[in-house]
């Protein structure tokens, strides 16, 4: 009898139909991490000490940095967003909650209102982000960089406009290129210009208060 011998390449196609059934077809992507810029806590006295009232408007980001993609610095004028690595929430409500939380603390105010409290204030604090970033420019001294810039509004009818302008400009240097290093930088960044605001904020408080004494 002869031998009917099938053409070559007979048994490719169901041998790969086969493969094709055990091979997983899942790709593995990075995993998406979120962060929160946290300063040292500055849980609040139970009694208000300070007077006056001090009201918070929104804070500003610039567009640069108001994503909630984390923003590197690698040249001069070249820059990069992480999309693997994002703030919890954008940046200008974790500033704002961190600054409502520390000024409150400080005491130099008796009340300390969020933007969404209508309560008439004696002083209204606006709030910019002039830089957030990680600067990796020498990538043998990585830094966290975070630029504050506030107006101080006195809210006194008779006498209404700026009564203080401030700036402030902290640069970190971070042990490592790592989200986690970049989140402490920013936090220790964050607490060192909450503390330098609220020393200004009181030395204007006393010399006011002399001045109407």
């Amino acid at each position: 009898m002869k031998r009917v011998c099938p053409p070559p390449g007979y048994w490719i196609l169901p041998l790969c139909i086969l493969c094709y059934g055990c091979v997983s077809l899942e790709r593995s992507y990075p995993e998406i991490r979120y962060f929160v810029i946290s300063t040292t806590d500055r849980a609040g006295a139970s009694n208000p000490g300070g007077h006056g009232i001090l009201a918070l408007a929104n804070v500003r980001v610039s567009p640069r940095y108001a994503d909630k993609n984390f923003v590197y610095r690698i040249s001069e004028s070249g820059y990069e967003t992480d999309f693997y690595n994002q703030f919890l929430t954008v940046p200008d409500l974790l500033i704002g909650e961190e600054l409502r939380r520390g000024l409150g603390a400080a005491q130099i105010f008796k009340y300390v209102l969020g933007p969404a409290n209508q309560q008439r204030a004696d002083y209204l604090l606006e709030g910019s982000v002039n830089a957030l970033y990680g600067d990796f420019r020498n990538l043998k001294a990585p830094a966290a960089v975070l630029e504050l810039e506030f107006f101080l509004h006195s809210e006194d009818r008779a006498n209404p406009g700026i009564v203080m302008h401030k700036r402030y400009l902290k640069s970190v240097p971070i042990n490592a290129r790592s989200p986690e290093a970049l989140v402490k930088g920013w936090n220790e960044a964050l607490g060192e210009i909450i503390s330098a605001l609220s020393a200004d904020l009181k030395a204007l408080s006393s010399s006011r208060a002399v001045k109407e004494g």
